[in-house]
């Protein structure tokens, strides 16, 4: 047999030199929730800005750890080379008991490329109370009267002032005042022109860290009292005669 006798052949293949390597440029995370509260609400979304800076375009996966718990999300986004662009991640992740470290991570093949931290702080709320006082209590038609009352957080006791309250009759927001510095609201309000009566409230709607509460009142609303004025009347032959006349006070 000749020593040439294999017939030449060849194959070729491209080899890829390079990755796609996500850079975490910013990582958006509300600054603080009460226990329980989600992160990530729709009002407020969870955002992740990544850039490719490795030398190929493709894919790059990205996850969202609690530092002091599990991975909470996954998810990945696909950038040419050099390119920028936003991911929205929505965990549904419950607020803890605690200060919240949330790391946001991109990686290839189980080895993290690059990470951003953000600490999402408690919120422990203060429970409120508040009192209410319509001054005068009965009124007639379509004449002034004031709310008034005090603001006070529960556990000290101590005045709150600076507060927004608002006053509302049957439901229906009348005005709105603020609490001085010893906590207490003055809101003058007019009376409705129809006669019964009508329940009030004061509400403190609440305001980071400090809990919503409210109080009731009953406003009676009717014509002037009619109270008996004597006038003494002479007659000449008759002696003196006492007549009562009821006069609007």
């Amino acid at each position: 047999m000749p020593a040439n006798w294999y017939i030449p052949s060849s194959a070729t293949a491209t080899l890829t030199v390079g990755v796609a390597k996500g850079e975490i440029v910013d990582f958006k995370v509300g600054p603080a929730a009460e226990q329980g509260d989600i992160i990530g609400p729709a009002t407020e979304p969870l955002a992740i800005g990544v850039r490719n800076v490795g030398s190929l375009a493709g894919a790059i996966s990205l996850r969202i750890r609690d530092l002091d718990g599990a991975t909470i999300w996954t998810g990945s986004i696909t950038l040419a080379i050099d390119e920028f662009d936003w991911v929205y991640p929505a965990p549904a992740y419950p607020m803890p008991a605690r200060d919240l470290t949330l790391r946001a991570e991109s990686y290839r093949n189980g080895v993290v490329d690059d990470y951003l931290d953000k600490t999402v702080m408690l919120i422990v709320r203060v429970d409120t109370a508040i009192t209410l006082t319509l001054d005068p209590p009965a009124i007639e038609p379509g004449a002034p009267y004031h709310y008034k009352g005090k603001l006070t957080r529960i556990d000290t006791g101590a005045e709150l002032g600076g507060m927004e309250i608002i006053a509302r009759r049957e439901g229906v927001e009348m005005a709105r005042g603020t609490t001085d510095a010893t906590g207490n609201y003055d809101i003058s309000v007019t009376a409705p022109t129809t006669i019964g009566t009508f329940n009030c409230i004061a509400a403190f709607p609440g305001v980071v860290p400090f809990a919503a509460s409210s109080a009731k009142a009953s406003l009676g609303v009717s014509m002037a009292v009619l109270e008996p004025y004597w006038i003494v009347a002479g007659a000449a032959t008759l002696g003196v005669a006492l007549v009562s006349v009821s006069l609007s006070k």
